[in-house]
């Protein structure tokens, strides 16, 4: 194999995983928020594990959209080439 096709090839395979683990997150993150949902109504707001439960919400969203970005930087230098 030449330079310029491993190359590609880890390109390729790089927007390939990230863009799995941004579904792969999403997918998560859209479970946890379900959760949290229903805890809300048998758990006191105030409730530790509650709060909790709010700020992996959060941060799962926030590394969703991480994921997705790099997943879009790596598309761009992928067709780059």
């Amino acid at each position: 194999m030449t330079n310029l096709s491993l190359c590609f090839l880890k390109n390729v395979l790089d927007v390939a995983y990230h863009g799995i683990a941004a579904f792969s997150y999403l997918s998560a993150s859209v479970a946890l928020a379900k959760v949290t949902l229903e805890i809300k109504e048998t758990t006191p707001l105030n409730s530790q594990n509650y709060k909790l439960d709010i700020s992996a919400v959060v941060f799962s969203y926030v590394a969703t959209l991480l994921y997705f970005v790099h997943t879009i930087f790596s598309a761009i230098r992928w067709k780059s080439f």
